[in-house]
């Protein structure tokens, strides 16, 4: 679980992240991401249901994701506000795998 001081919550940074900030995307992830002015960068991510109907399956994959981001969270170059979208293809994917993408898309959007 992230720390409270590490997650994007209220309403009003979703719109304002949405509205001003850029957009990342490979296959199993969709990010959008804005420079905020805050000592710490901040996180949510989403799993909608056109993912998967269950929300077990869901859940599972929202907390691998949220696992990567324990790991990665140290690297963070800028305190950014970012939305980590979760695609239906990650489902039923190897965790090293979802990690090692994961990263990848950071890394190409210079957020690590």
């Amino acid at each position: 679980m992230l720390a409270k001081k590490y997650r994007l919550t209220k309403r009003n940074d979703f719109q304002s992240v949405f509205k001003e900030g850029k957009k990342g995307f490979s296959k199993f992830f969709g990010i959008r991401f804005k420079v905020s002015g805050l000592e710490n960068p901040r996180i949510a991510i989403v799993a909608s249901t056109k993912v998967s109907k269950k929300a077990v399956e869901r859940n599972k994959l929202r907390r691998q994701t949220r696992k990567a981001v324990d790991v990665f969270l140290p690297n963070f170059k800028q305190n950014v506000d970012v939305i980590i979208n979760i695609m239906s293809p990650s489902l039923g994917q190897d965790y090293s795998f979802l990690e090692k993408e994961l990263s990848l898309l950071l890394k190409k959007n210079k957020i690590i």
